[in-house]
């Protein structure tokens, strides 16, 4: 009868655990999982602008601060965001020169990226992510949208994943610019 009793409360332990992992796993929001990559250089890339005209090479940009933005034109967070990043881009890129604005758009088409940078009028430089993927995994990304916030040396200082807000911009902008 004893070992019958240590079954049971053995059994209802094992059940107990098993709901508290559940529940913690539930109540976790991965959107708010720190990077590894956060005070680390960032993984250098080149791309052909959307439009292939131009290329870009993100370690010549060094000496600038960068806001990089992985997106896709079925993701429809990024449609919210694409206006904030625009409005960022026309003041501190296109007007200012004090820092830079990228998209790199991953698991898309050329037209399908075209199209949706058209259609949210997005100018600043955008481009598609290799067909191997090989930016979106050295940056860890599993999902878009995310944003990362690069300093004038290269260095990741914030990473934000889900769509950026035009509080988190000035935040995060102003940081980079006093740094």
């Amino acid at each position: 009868m004893f070992t019958k009793s240590i079954k049971f409360w053995g059994a209802i332990a094992v059940i107990l655990g098993f709901i508290g992992i559940l529940a913690y796993g539930l109540n976790t929001d991965p959107k708010k999982v720190p990077s590894p990559l956060i005070h680390k250089a960032a993984a250098d890339f080149e791309v052909s602008s959307l439009d292939g005209t131009t290329s870009l090479k993100l370690s010549d940009l060094r000496g600038k601060p960068v806001v990089l933005n992985f997106w896709a034109s079925w993701c429809l967070e990024c449609q919210t965001e694409a206006y904030v990043l625009e409005s960022f881009y026309q003041q501190y890129d296109k007007e200012k020169g004090q820092i830079r604005v990228i998209g790199v758009a991953i698991q898309d088409t050329q037209t399908r990226a075209t199209a949706f940078a058209n259609r949210f009028g997005k100018n600043y430089f955008l481009a598609l992510d290799h067909t191997d993927g090989r930016i979106a995994l050295d940056y860890g990304i599993y999902g878009v949208p995310e944003t990362f916030f690069i300093d004038a040396e290269g260095i990741i200082r914030f990473k934000k994943v889900g769509g950026v807000t035009p509080e988190l911009m000035t935040q995060q902008i102003q940081t980079l610019l006093t740094l």
